[in-house]
């Protein structure tokens, strides 16, 4: 038997992503589910194409007849989808409720919905938004979730699987993730009926929470966290990639099958014909519309992968950095949000550092004098002592450092100087006499101070280094 494998950055989306994931009764199921969910004579599970063409013809017409009529039809339309995506959904959930249990159902909190233009490099960048989000649940493929031999027939004869099938294929690969962390999802939402049904579902997750928010199964019921993520790449390059990549995949198994060494890489049909290709590119452009439905809702990433690996992977860890005021609840978020963000906080923090300084000088002159001379006399050569390990600790029980203001002004100029400078005040109690008629231990207070400074190290090499 001929081993046939993927090269490492395509393979990554298909390799170690999916467990069996539907239960085993379920997928007893599928052959039946497929012949029934893609069944021609149920106008409400109709492939997305011939939809749409039934759509685009009866647009077509109204708008011949009357301009009012086209706005009727559309909003009808739009309703009549809408109510589709209701039956479809609330069936889905109905089984999977019936199946797990309504307390049983514990969802991820975060879900990033990962979608991309064909070529923009899905599978590449995968890992990078896992790492980003610190994501370890394995991927969900819905490409892969619909590798039965039914659906791979359905797919070759260019037609698509039904929404209702789909999405409960998803619910179940959901619900086998460890739901203490986030995960990614991969090709879905595709259609405006799944995009109805990611907007039930994320409804669905925030009922569930209310509902055992004030029992002891309320941390399996996160507030749930939406992300969209479309990678873009424009018609031409999406081509130029896949017919590369092509390419590369048959020059590569002509060279196994000529000196018999190596492992034949998978082929895929829609990377060897452009017509086949752009028309791929053309589902994706209709599909992006439903998607921005979406941006409305939840928080819309939408990224430019033209650039290389390394530069679209840049922009991918910059848009997912952690966003407290999507992740906490908001109750938690606002008794926190008034403490300034550490990114923030030092933006105006050298102007304002002048400012201060100025200050003294104009009207502190005397109490700037002692710092300076305070920093003379005791930091600085301690400083000079440590150049080399960058870092000097000055203890003290000098009485000036008990001024809080004159701390600040020493701070201050050390700061201004380069230093970074942390200030520490310990106090402790000593006994200095004892009244031995009535036992009385009278206490003396004192204070000790330390200042931490941290500066640039100087590295030496040694000699036997050096003229190495």
């Amino acid at each position: 038997m001929t081993t046939v494998a993927r090269p490492f950055y395509i393979a990554f989306r298909y390799s170690n992503i999916l467990r069996t994931r539907l239960i085993p009764p379920q997928s007893q199921q599928v052959s039946r589910l497929v012949r029934s969910y893609t069944n021609p004579s149920s106008p409400r599970y109709l492939a997305p194409q011939q939809s749409t063409a039934t759509a685009s013809a009866a647009t077509a017409t109204s708008r011949v007849n009357s301009s009012v009529s086209a706005n009727d039809d559309t909003q009808e339309k739009r309703a009549g989808e809408i109510k589709d995506a209701k039956l479809i959904f609330n069936q889905a959930w109905k089984n999977i409720e019936d199946h797990y249990g309504r307390e049983n159902i514990h969802l991820p909190r975060e879900f990033i919905f990962l979608m991309g233009a064909p070529g923009s490099g899905k599978g590449t960048h995968t890992p990078s938004i896992l790492r980003a989000r610190g994501i370890t649940n394995p991927p969900i493929s819905v490409s892969q979730l619909l590798q039965t031999p039914e659906c791979k027939e359905l797919i070759n004869q260019g037609q698509m699987i039904s929404d209702r099938y789909v999405i409960e294929l998803v619910l179940h690969a959901m619900l086998d993730c460890d739901p203490s962390v986030g995960v990614l999802v991969d090709g879905f939402p595709r259609t405006d009926i799944q995009v109805e049904a990611l907007k039930m579902l994320h409804e669905k997750m925030a009922e569930l929470r209310r509902e055992y928010y004030h029992t002891d199964r309320r941390d399996q019921f996160p507030r749930p966290v939406f992300r969209i993520c479309v990678l873009y790449v424009d018609e031409d390059i999406s081509v130029q990639r896949q017919l590369a990549r092509g390419k590369m995949i048959r020059e590569h198994n002509l060279e196994v099958k000529k000196t018999g060494q190596g492992v034949f890489w998978e082929e895929r049909v829609t990377d060897n014909d452009e017509s086949v290709i752009r028309n791929r590119y053309a589902i994706f452009k209709a599909h992006y519309g439903s998607l921005l439905k979406l941006s409305k809702m939840f928080p819309f990433h939408l990224i430019n992968a033209t650039g290389s690996i390394m530069e679209v992977m840049e922009i991918i860890l910059r848009e997912f950095e952690y966003q407290s005021s999507l992740e906490l609840e908001s109750d938690t978020y606002d008794a926190i949000s008034h403490i300034p963000l550490a990114t923030s906080i030092g933006v105006h923090a050298r102007q304002e550092l002048i400012s201060r300084l100025e200050h003294y000088q104009d009207y502190e002159p005397i109490l700037l004098h002692h710092a300076i001379q305070f920093i003379d006399d005791h930091i600085i050569p301690q400083v000079t002592r440590h150049s080399i390990s960058g870092h000097a600790r000055i203890r003290t029980e000098d009485p000036m450092l008990g001024d809080s203001h004159f701390v600040d002004i020493v701070m201050d100029v050390l700061s201004e100087r380069g230093y970074h400078v942390s200030f520490d005040e310990r106090t402790h109690h000593e006994p200095v006499r004892v009244d031995l008629t009535t036992g009385k231990i009278e206490l003396q207070t004192q204070h000790t101070y330390m200042l931490s400074i941290h500066f640039p190290k100087h590295y030496i090499r040694a000699l036997e280094q050096k003229f190495h």
